[in-house]
């Protein structure tokens, strides 16, 4: 008599009998997301931490961090040309070369969706906790004391993001083997 497998919702069903169950690439792109959400996931309980359980303060400063430093990466051309044609002078260069964009409470809501006076709420509190500048009621920059104070973390999400990155490279080699044939690319947009 052939067993039955387990309901899908039952406890005692593995990920992995689930995942042989199909063979089409879906479930190796679901693996593979799942396992780069983990890394989204470490993201928002530091964040909830460093910012006091206030996600939405973690997001407004955020955003503002990259409206500020984005001017000066896009003139790199990151996409246009080759790593190998990229060094550190270069960085350093634009970013000297490029002033800080300053945003408004109104860019950082439309970019996030969040209602304006919460980001203008938030602006005050990040100017409170000295992490933001605020030049006239248009001009948002992140102090350099904020630049300090997540400095080790920054560094951590950067390792974190290479580990999770060269396992993901792992995962997908490994899934686009079967049966020592390689399918095609799973993981990869199309």
């Amino acid at each position: 008599m052939p067993r039955t497998p387990p309901h899908p919702r039952s406890p005692s069903v593995s990920l992995g009998y689930l995942a042989a169950q199909t063979v089409n690439t879906e479930t190796d792109r679901m693996i593979l997301s799942t396992f780069a959400g983990s890394f989204t996931q470490e993201i928002l309980r530091r964040a909830y931490r460093m910012f006091d359980g206030d996600l939405t303060l973690f997001l407004v400063f955020g955003e503002i961090a990259q409206y500020n430093v984005a001017r000066a990466m896009r003139s790199l051309n990151i996409q246009e040309i080759a790593a190998s044609a990229l060094n550190r002078n270069d960085v350093l260069r634009a970013l000297q070369e490029e002033q800080v964009a300053p945003c408004n409470a109104l860019s950082i809501s439309e970019a996030t969706g969040i209602p304006r006076e919460t980001v203008r709420r938030k602006v005050k509190e990040l100017q409170k906790r000295q992490m933001l500048y605020r030049e006239g009621p248009r001009k948002l920059t992140l102090t350099p004391h904020a630049i300090e104070h997540f400095y080790n973390a920054g560094l951590d999400v950067m390792q974190d993001f290479h580990e999770t990155a060269r396992i993901i490279r792992i995962l997908q080699e490994a899934l686009n083997r079967r049966d020592g044939s390689v399918t095609s690319g799973v993981g990869t947009r199309r």
